[in-house]
């Protein structure tokens, strides 16, 4: 695409969803600015796993992301158990109908992000804090903590941090008192390509298959419960899930490191500014319980690039306000929809009254029916959209 006047954006936060937008704008051939305020963790040894649908890996790609089996570990069932079962028969199943189709694809995150690395030759990265931020005209300016400012026709902050630097917009948020651990169990070799979760007492317990020896573990639960004492204790966490995966894998052994996320519920009132644009977890951050945050991240960027090179192909400005009211009304009300519903499904799965434990059961049957399952499994794969 081709541009008279390069625009310049910034963006606020080196993540991987920082890294992500950068990757998307300089495929329009727009000026980047990577602005890290705070150091990156190293996390090259991270066993934190993401799970990419299809739709969602096929915009990674357009992007120029290469896809191998030993980066994106293919997923084709997911089975759902709930409660701790004592024989391997599960509540339900999820597949495509089509054989050859995917269900998602199991990645770890470090992986990805050094996919994308590849992909940002031409970003600036600027490690520097703010001091500011000041509307100038038609431009943003940012002033830094070592007194050098720099002008951007659009700003997009990714980040917590960066809210208070540019709103006092309120959220919807609440605490689920809960705190996801993830780690990697190996075991002995098989066709390792199924999901398995368990709606458990304390919370849900995850297996996402990342190879034939290698399954990585996502269990969610409730803070100072019996489940946590077993997942910080690693004699009872491994005699755990040699107890529960019985009937599915023959446990060598798991990492001793742990890796953990507080979690809560975030929906921000306002995603859009005067040149300026929220996107990634400061807008809607969600339980994992059906691995769709990032998901979510990477459709809004598919739309935010989509509306863009239409825009700038007729000579718009990359900040002007209407762009962005457009790209708020695509994507805030289906994303708020969607993130209640997780968050529906999550209490649900949460409550142990006889009642709600019926209705799981009947509409565990429910979603089996092979006409339900492919609508849940297309709206998990492409997200909301209205």
């Amino acid at each position: 695409m081709k541009n008279l006047n390069k625009q310049k954006i910034a963006v606020l936060g080196s993540g991987l969803t920082g890294k992500a937008i950068a990757m998307a704008l300089l495929e329009l051939n727009l000026s980047v600015d990577l602005i890290e305020q705070v150091p990156a963790p190293k996390n090259h040894q991270s066993n934190v796993t993401l799970s990419i649908s299809d739709a969602s890996l096929k915009i990674l790609q357009n992007l120029g992301v290469k896809k191998t089996k030993s980066n994106f570990w293919p997923l084709q069932k997911i089975i759902l158990f709930d409660g701790l079962k004592k024989e391997s028969k599960p509540d339900t199943e999820f597949y495509n109908l089509n054989q050859k189709k995917n269900l998602s694809h199991i990645v770890k995150r470090n992986i990805l992000e050094k996919e994308i690395n590849k992909k940002l030759k031409k970003a600036n990265f600027i490690k520097n804090k703010i001091s500011y931020i000041e509307d100038r005209g038609f431009l943003k300016k940012i002033f830094f903590q070592n007194k050098k400012t720099i002008e951007y026709n659009l700003i997009i902050a990714t980040e917590f941090s960066n809210l208070k630097l540019l709103s006092n917009e309120k959220k919807l948020n609440w605490d689920y008192s809960e705190t996801a651990y993830t780690f990697v169990f190996h075991h002995k070799k098989l066709l390792n390509n199924c999901a398995r979760q368990f709606f458990l007492k304390d919370g849900p317990l995850a297996f996402l298959p990342i190879s034939n020896t290698k399954t990585s573990v996502v269990w969610s639960v409730k803070n100072k419960s019996n489940a946590e004492k077993i997942i910080l204790n690693y004699d009872e966490r491994l005699n755990f899930l040699k107890m529960i995966s019985v009937d599915f894998y023959d446990v060598t052994g798991c990492t001793k490191k742990l890796e953990k996320f507080g979690l809560t519920f975030e929906f921000l009132r306002k995603t859009v500014l005067s040149r300026a644009i929220f996107m990634g977890d400061i807008t809607h951050k969600i339980h994992p319980i059906a691995g769709q945050g990032w998901n979510m991240t990477l459709r809004d960027i598919d739309i935010l690039g989509n509306i863009l090179k239409t825009k700038l192909n007729k000579g718009y400005d990359v900040g002007d306000f209407g762009i962005l009211k457009d790209f708020e009304k695509k994507t805030k009300a289906s994303n708020l929809l969607f993130a209640v519903s997780i968050d529906l499904i999550r209490k649900a799965f949460k409550s142990q009254s006889s009642a709600i434990s019926k209705l799981r059961k009947k509409s565990f049957f429910i979603v089996s029916q092979p006409t339900v399952m492919n609508k849940i499994i297309d709206l998990a794969d492409k997200g909301l959209r209205f």
